[in-house]
């Protein structure tokens, strides 16, 4: 349920209201509204500034008013899930931020055909102890993967050998419209760490079927554990946003990184992570402009002394277009089926 509108035309930030509010509350979402909602909790950096309007959209109807809205007034906008990949600005975002929930978080098994069809807010460290029930294999690297379907789906999401691009059946996705759309794994431009299914490409991602191999329960267990102790024993406990840095061609950004001597590297609570060198986590009250300042030395440091250029897999919060781009080939436009 949207909140009542503030008395006074200024907003708690102490910024005018937005010139598209007035309209934006004719849509009555049934939707939780919240205005100038800290973003912190939306990241698993625990940083960031304030949304102007974030919006926990909890059905399929409602992101079907909410998308063309955007395009329309040209409200600047971005997509959140976990934020396990994100950098988010220190400064109040000025737009609209979409967090999916409510009914995004389904996951819905095919006992027959051994696939899965699983919303895009749901964990996907749920998604993967959900399966083991069944004695579903293939998809456990998921378990250290800290994000949501929706996310896992868009950056062709990947640990242990596998990646999310192997099992994934088909998604469906929403255009800036409002309408649905239905793309194989061909249509879906997987390589490593990108997909055309992304909210860069005007593309709201709600939901994606698996095919998984049959297994034994307690061999598929193993597996979880494995991949659980991994992250245990290799990756800090921190805050953090996973990996930083995409791993160069035959060679690991870690280890880059740590032969640059900047393990331990610190600006103000941002912290090159001294059990992973390919985290930077945030030591308690590091701010945005802390965490890009040790990115931006780390790949000064590892081109002077490697000449490789690290490109970062952590994505950088940014407005997102208010038209989708025409890089699938020809999707299939499904009537509304809401699930």
């Amino acid at each position: 349920m949207n909140e009542p509108a503030p008395d006074s035309r200024k907003l708690a930030s102490g910024l005018p209201d937005p010139s598209w509010k007035a309209a934006f509350a004719e849509l009555s979402l049934r939707s939780r509204v919240q205005w100038n909602a800290s973003l912190q909790r939306l990241n698993t950096w625990r940083i960031g500034g304030q949304a102007r309007c974030l919006v926990d959209v909890a059905e399929p109807e409602d992101l079907a008013k909410l998308l063309p809205f955007i395009a329309e007034y040209q409200v600047p906008w971005t997509l959140l899930g976990k934020g396990s990949n994100l950098l988010i600005p220190d400064e109040t975002w000025p737009g609209i931020v979409i967090h999916l929930s409510g009914s995004f978080k389904h996951w819905v098994p095919s006992v027959e055909a051994r696939t899965v069809q699983a919303g895009a807010a749901l964990a996907d460290v749920t998604f993967s102890q959900r399966c083991v029930e069944l004695g579903w294999g293939g998809m456990e690297f998921l378990v250290g993967v800290p994000g949501t379907i929706g996310g896992a789906v868009a950056m062709n999401a990947g640990a242990h050998g596998g990646e999310v691009s192997d099992f994934l059946s088909q998604a469906r996705w929403f255009d800036m419209r409002g309408q649905e759309h239905v793309a194989s794994s061909e249509q879906a431009g997987f390589r490593y760490r990108h997909s055309h299914l992304n909210g860069r490409n005007g593309v709201v991602v709600t939901s994606a079927t698996f095919e998984l191999r049959e297994s034994e329960p307690a061999q598929v267990r193993e597996r979880l554990s494995q991949c659980l102790r991994f992250r245990e024993d290799k990756q800090p406990r921190q805050p953090s946003c996973g990996s930083v840095f995409k791993n160069p061609p035959g060679d690991h950004a870690a280890r880059l990184i740590e032969h640059s001597g900047l393990k331990g590297f610190c600006v103000g609570d941002a912290q090159v992570s001294l059990k992973h060198t390919n985290f930077i986590v945030n030591l308690g009250s590091a701010r945005s402009a802390d965490l890009e300042a040790v990115i931006r030395e780390v790949q000064r440091r590892v081109f002077e002394q490697h000449g490789v250029s690290l490109e970062p897999e952590v994505q950088w919060l940014q407005p997102l277009p208010s038209e989708t781009l025409p890089l699938l080939d020809e999707p299939e436009t499904m009537s509304p089926k809401w699930v």
